[in-house]
């Protein structure tokens, strides 16, 4: 009878262990992973360009912890990166540049040579596309598309047209996009979901998060 009553008071014990130790990993759960969501665009102000971009943290920071660090990512050699950056904000287009008035006096890809407009500078890898990566504790990086080359901010006034479409080539139906911002391209391509794939005329195409 003595070593029955040991027996069961042995499980009773082992029993009450392992219901206290389930009960302190439920009062402990780990914390959950902090989130950062990010909408970015290229946007035409005058003849100026800009990036916009919007992002949400998910966790109860300060607002010092929560300033993003948005980093140009260059293919080829130095990145550039924008520190101690707003949540929501806009800032030239690596590139550009504009006066005191607003006026666009640089852009990206373009160089002034002997009073003419050429293609071609040291900012040639931020156009068509950047991989830009917004940093605050995770990151998120998109490739974000640089104004079309018919937008009245993609390049100088004066600059050689864009090529034209092959007259040879037959009409696909589609309406012209060309101009638009990604968001009024968005907006135009509502109307005509399916035909075009909605990730080359939206501004955010690629998403990926980085711990």
């Amino acid at each position: 009878m003595k070593r029955s009553s040991a027996v069961v008071g042995g499980a009773i014990l082992a029993l009450l262990g392992s219901a206290g130790a389930a009960s302190a990993d439920d009062l402990y759960p780990p914390p959950p992973e902090p989130t950062l969501e990010v909408s970015a665009r290229s946007v035409c102000v005058g003849d100026v360009p800009y990036l916009s971009w919007e992002a949400k943290h998910g966790s109860d920071l300060t607002a010092s912890e929560t300033d993003l660090t948005i980093t140009f990512l260059n293919p080829g050699g130095d990145d550039l990166v924008w520190s101690g950056q707003p949540l929501t904000g806009q800032k030239l287009w690596p590139g550009a540049a504009a006066d005191s008035e607003g006026n666009g006096t640089d852009w990206p890809g373009w160089s002034l040579v002997d009073g003419e407009w050429v293609e071609g500078d040291e900012w040639d890898w931020v156009v068509p596309t950047a991989d830009i990566e917004f940093h605050a504790s995770p990151s998120v990086v998109l490739t974000v598309d640089y104004p079309l080359p018919s937008a009245v901010c993609a390049g100088p006034p004066d600059a050689p047209p864009p090529a034209g479409p092959d007259p040879d080539e037959e009409d696909d139906g589609l309406p012209d996009l060309l101009g638009l911002t990604g968001n009024q391209t968005a907006g135009l391509l509502a109307g005509v979901a399916g035909l075009v794939v909605v990730g080359t005329a939206l501004v955010v195409v690629r998403r990926r998060l980085q711990h």
